[in-house]
């Protein structure tokens, strides 16, 4: 034979690695990663209430106003202060 481990130690050995496969495989097939599947979308989210639409379109208008005081500051349209303001008001809402 041209291995001069006994047999005994090489039985021992494959029965540890056949049982810690029986272990991982059983593990992952356990977890259920290999059998979920995914759920349809609900078809319909929560409706937004009419005083949240009107915040976010104030505050579209005010990111609209800031972009036009950061292109155009030369034109003589000064938009800050209005910029401010507007912020001022969402803020308290």
């Amino acid at each position: 034979m041209p291995w001069d481990t006994p047999k005994p130690v090489l039985a021992r050995l494959l029965t540890t690695v056949m049982l810690a496969g029986v272990i991982v495989v059983g593990g992952l097939l356990h977890s259920g990663q290999w059998i979920r599947t995914a759920e349809p979308p609900s078809g319909e989210g929560a409706r937004a209430s009419l005083e949240m639409m009107q915040l976010l379109r104030d505050e579209h208008d005010l990111v609209a106003n800031m972009v036009k005081a950061q292109l155009a500051p030369s034109n003589g349209f000064d938009a800050k202060p209005v910029a401010a303001e507007r912020l001022q008001t969402i803020a308290l809402r």
